[in-house]
């Protein structure tokens, strides 16, 4: 019996131990995050947030940011012009907690616009660009096939921004080798939201580093800008938000799978989407 009831004493000492456990909280690296609401999107539970400085983190930019579950009571409630206040938690991932928000007016200071999200069914406007060979492009001339479609800027210094689209869209084309009749209708526009430093020819060397041995002649994936108005209300319509701030743009990220219909297909926001993943959508918007 004594023996029996030390070995009850030891298994209820390991439930509550476990218990304690499981019901910890995750911790990870916390960090003050204030700034301006540009785009709210329920759907992805995420806030588009032009930050100031992150102390120990990064400088002040307008990026995506996941919401807390325990958060969602946010939306339906803040919106783009409010200013908020949250804790940003890195562990295995990012998100935001403890967040508050006052309501603000919709312009923006930091010169950023407020972003329309892009709905699935939205017909692509016929936006004219000039292309890495000097070519004047209309949106209009993909219809027939699908477009991928993405934003960039050749100057941009972060790895897990530009860098990494470019270097996504490389391993969609890749991989949609392996279905020929994809291959051969493949589309893909990578629009730079600098217009003054990536001219044709600047657009011509950064597209051979990424198109490399897949497209040595540009003739499925394509690298443009245009005027500083178009190259705006490109963005504007897509849902991607940039602005000039100390030499530098910051912007957010949005990737577009546009249909053979010349409507939107499907909206890849942010940077998490997987290259093939977006392939296999390609594939299938072919058939």
């Amino acid at each position: 019996m004594r023996g029996n009831r030390w070995l009850l004493v030891w298994v209820c000492s390991l439930l509550v131990l476990g218990y304690a456990a499981c019901s910890k909280k995750p911790t990870g690296k916390r960090y003050e995050l204030q700034g301006r609401v540009v785009a709210v999107d329920s759907g992805s539970r995420e806030i588009t947030v032009a930050h100031q400085d992150i102390q120990g983190l990064m400088p002040g930019m307008t990026m995506p940011f996941q919401v807390a579950r325990d958060q969602d009571w946010i939306f339906g409630k803040i919106g783009p012009g409010d200013h908020v206040h949250a804790t940003l938690v890195m562990t295995d991932h990012a998100e935001l907690q403890d967040i508050s928000f006052t309501k603000g007016s919709d312009a923006g200071s930091d010169g950023t616009s407020n972003v329309r999200i892009p709905e699935v069914g939205d017909e692509v406007p016929d936006f004219t660009l000039v292309n890495q060979s000097g070519k004047t492009v209309h949106l209009e001339q993909f219809r027939g096939k699908p477009l991928l479609l993405t934003f960039i800027y050749t100057r941009c210094p972060v790895p897990d921004f530009c860098l990494l689209m470019s270097n996504n869209f490389s391993e969609v084309l890749k991989q949609l080798q392996q279905s020929p009749q994809a291959f051969a209708k493949a589309q893909l526009l990578s629009i730079s939201i600098d217009p003054e430093y990536d001219t044709p020819s600047v657009l011509h060397r950064y597209g051979e580093r990424y198109a490399g041995k897949l497209d040595p002649t540009f003739q499925r994936w394509q690298f443009a800008s245009g005027s500083p108005e178009e190259v705006r209300k490109a963005a504007d319509f897509f849902g991607l938000s940039y602005n000039q701030k100390e030499g530098q743009i910051v912007h957010t990220l949005q990737t577009v799978l546009i249909g053979s219909d010349g409507k939107i297909a499907k909206v890849y926001a942010g940077n998490q989407w997987k290259p093939a993943d977006v392939a296999e959508d390609y594939v299938a918007a072919v058939q």
